[in-house]
């Protein structure tokens, strides 16, 4: 049986180091400066939707397609942002764990409250892959709500 030893204190810097990089990408996004999130995505980065809501592609993939559907979302809230962050370095130096719960707010005032699970995987100091679990309802809901969806 062979066993390998986790070195903590690169391990600790890859967390800072994947962690900086998540707060700055979402920070963009919160701020609705889709160009400059897109940026902080591989050229091949893809979303993945692990409860994909029926009417909508449960994976986008590259950034324009990217660009589309998140500019999508930041032009249909005037406010958006989450709390309860939580950020799950692996043993793995490319994929952390993150919990979070998203609220957005829709001009008509309709909010928008889910939990979400993401699986982040990193490459070369940008995100290479999302795969989102949240609460579909509330997901679902939403996207009734703003006309993608029946």
């Amino acid at each position: 049986m062979t066993t390998t030893e986790t070195n903590y204190a690169d391990l600790a810097a890859v967390r800072t180091r994947n962690e900086e990089l998540w707060t700055r990408s979402s920070g963009l996004l919160f701020a609705r400066r889709v160009d400059e999130f897109i940026e902080t995505w591989c050229e091949d980065g893809i979303y993945e939707a692990a409860l994909p809501v029926p009417g909508l592609d449960a994976v986008i993939a590259g950034r324009d397609a990217l660009r589309a559907v998140f500019g999508g979302l930041t032009a249909a809230v005037t406010e958006l942002g989450v709390t309860d962050l939580v950020f799950h370095q692996t043993a793995d130096p490319d994929v952390a764990i993150i919990e979070e719960k998203m609220i957005g707010k829709l001009a008509d005032g309709y909010t928008y409250e889910n939990r979400l699970a993401i699986r982040v995987t990193f490459r070369d100091g940008k995100i290479a892959h999302m795969r989102e679990y949240y609460g579909q309802f509330a997901h679902a809901d939403l996207l009734r709500h703003l006309g993608f969806v029946e």
